[in-house]
């Protein structure tokens, strides 16, 4: 895929989609290609986060943690990115991603993240701005749950049904 290629899927990412074409162009530019084979882990839950990668190529798994055991909660495919908040924050990873074919990925580390947003103000303004957003969604999402929480129980249930 190349390198504009690349940069459009980028551009597709709710976290870059107000972002100028050309920045996400350095960003493919200078990804690290990083490959992977059929259950081979691109990264486990609860190790520090540094990066995030961008399936090009292949599938993925994502893996929960519940207790003792894992549970599937969705496959990647092409043009999804996983891993954001712990390449923007340098969080611990909250799932495990496992290959499931031959996964070709670009790795978008938090150096080269930071590095591009201090030479580019407006794609780190952009960035986030997005954030901003989906924190507020997130927030939004806990009041409803909360609500829905601290009404009668027989009124929750009308609710649901």
């Amino acid at each position: 895929m190349s390198v504009r290629a690349e940069a459009g899927v980028l551009q597709l990412i709710p976290l870059f989609a107000d972002c100028d074409k050309a920045h996400l162009q350095v960003l493919a530019f200078a990804a690290e290609k990083v490959e992977f084979a059929p259950g081979q882990y691109v990264f486990r839950d609860g190790e520090r986060g540094n990066a995030a990668y961008l399936i090009l190529q292949g599938t993925a798994d994502v893996q929960i943690r519940e207790g003792t055991g894992i549970r599937l909660a969705g496959q990647l495919e092409p043009g999804a990115f996983a891993g954001e908040l712990s390449m923007i924050a340098g969080l611990p990873y909250t799932v495990s991603i496992f290959a499931t074919s031959r996964l070709i990925t670009a790795k978008i580390s938090r150096e080269l993240f930071m590095r591009v947003a201090r030479e580019f103000p407006d794609f780190g303004a952009r960035v986030q701005a997005a954030l901003a957003r989906k924190l507020d969604q997130s927030v939004g999402e806990l009041k409803t749950v909360k609500t829905l929480f601290e009404q009668p129980l027989g009124a929750s249930r009308r609710q649901i049904e």
